[in-house]
């Protein structure tokens, strides 16, 4: 009853009071769900040649380029984290007053601070498109949300959507055991109900349910914000009672690009964005071919970005591994490998990722924590914190070692080095791996 009443009545009300078209938006992007793969694919097309033209016409950081009248992707420059800091004056378009614009940081897990601007109007279009990924799980705005995030202080509107959203809400990384009994306990009696946030932090509080015997059924469960591990789904499962499992890809700069669902690979929002994959060079790569992500946005004008370089790592699907029946016709993000920080690459060649060593670690449950950093181009210190009730002999690390050359090809040098605590990332996430070592991209 609840539900039906915000859907239908509170939430219109409330785009028209807020401004932002919300409610509409959440419509057309059910509409974009049924769309083919030809016509979302003309879609993207129209929208990407619009905001190129847009951007040349309007935005001076491009107007002072001289990009030829046949406009196309390929004439403009990457757009890295540094350009948008020092140049985000420039990058507004001139149709826009900027007292007028949301400001909006980014998460600064790359190192390097940055801010974009929008409208309102996009930020409500940005709500709904989340909101719509998140009912690929079963959601209904209105049902009972556990949400982990990282806003230390609720502001008065997001307390009030709180209460109208019904969302209890944690802090994902100041999580304490009376915290989280207490949440869990909350929302226990109610159904159907969700969890969303980081995933890092959802898994300690499945860890911390399974240890106190605080099993509690959700329907979802919407991953975002860093990354979702292989090795966390047992967890979720059991503390949980195997949710739908929704993950998701984006970035605080506006822009929702990918998500999973049904498939292993991810659907890239087609009428939001246009991924492109290149190497260190920022050549074009094929599909198939792991490079860097540069994402552009299709849809906020006041701040166009183009081919904008997060420092994301990935591979695009070929066409020709389309599975032959998928829920939806968006196209297809094989693989999301992590950041550029998040990539080893050994004397001989081998890239190595996260997915490198968690399929080592996984099988070795007295290692509770670890991290690979790369001091050197040949060097790789394991650093790792003992979980008390396994750790009386660690006859583990011999084996680990092994695993690891091979993996290596033995072409490093590798140190194991006990440590009472692991550093995060800037933002506060967990970073399992992390080079010191300057490649050649770095100066990019």
């Amino acid at each position: 009853m609840y539900t039906h009443f915000l859907n239908k009545v509170l939430l219109p009300l409330g785009s028209i009071f807020f401004s932002g078209n919300y409610s509409r938006y959440l419509n057309v992007w059910e509409s974009y769900d049924k769309m083919s793969e030809e016509d979302l694919h003309k879609l993207q097309q129209e929208r990407l040649q619009k905001m190129l033209n847009y951007a040349k016409t309007h935005v001076p950081y491009y107007a002072e380029l001289n990009i030829p009248e046949n406009t196309r992707l390929s004439h403009f420059p990457v757009l890295t984290k540094e350009i948008l800091r020092n140049e985000s004056k420039n990058l507004i378009s001139k149709k826009m007053k900027l007292e007028k614009l949301d400001k909006n940081f980014s998460s600064g897990s790359s190192g390097i601070q940055s801010f974009t601007y929008m409208t309102k109007e996009h930020k409500a279009y940005l709500r709904a498109l989340q909101t719509h990924w998140w009912k690929w799980g079963g959601f209904t705005p209105g049902e009972p949300l556990l949400q982990l995030g990282i806003s230390p202080q609720r502001t008065f509107v997001k307390k009030l959507k709180d209460v109208f959203f019904r969302v209890h809400y944690l802090n994902a990384f100041s999580l304490t055991e009376k915290s989280m009994k207490s949440a869990l306990k909350t929302v226990s009696k109610k159904s159907p109900k969700h969890i969303a946030g980081y995933p890092s932090a959802i898994y300690e509080l499945a860890k911390y349910a399974e240890k106190e015997g605080l099993h509690t059924s959700f329907k979802s469960l919407i991953s975002f914000g860093d990354k979702l591990f292989s090795h966390y789904h047992p967890h979720f499962n059991e503390a949980f009672d195997t949710p739908k499992v929704i993950n998701t890809y984006g970035c605080a700069e506006g822009i929702l690009a990918a998500c999973q669902n049904d498939l292993p690979y991810y659907y890239i929002m087609a009428p939001h964005v246009f991924i492109e994959i290149v190497n260190d060079k920022n050549e074009k790569l094929q599909a198939g071919e792991h490079g860097h992500i540069l994402i552009t946005c299709l849809t906020n004008f006041a701040m166009p970005l183009i081919r904008y370089k997060l420092g994301d790592m990935g591979t695009l699907l070929p066409k020709s591994e389309y599975p032959e029946h998928r829920r939806y016709n968006y196209p297809l993000l094989k693989e999301l490998t992590g950041r550029e920080t998040d990539i080893l690459k050994t004397p001989n060649g081998r890239v190595l990722t996260v997915h490198s060593f968690t399929g080592i670690f996984e099988f070795y449950p007295e290692i509770y924590q670890y991290a690979i950093v790369q001091t050197q181009a040949n060097v790789l210190t394991i650093q790792y914190i003992t979980d008390s009730a396994n750790a009386t002999n660690l006859k583990c690390l011999p084996e680990i070692e092994n695993k690891i050359n091979s993996l290596t090809n033995h072409s490093m040098e590798l140190h194991f080095q006990k440590v009472s605590s692991i550093e995060n990332s800037p933002s506060g996430k967990p970073q399992i791996i992390r080079s010191l070592v300057k490649r050649s991209s770095d100066a990019i």
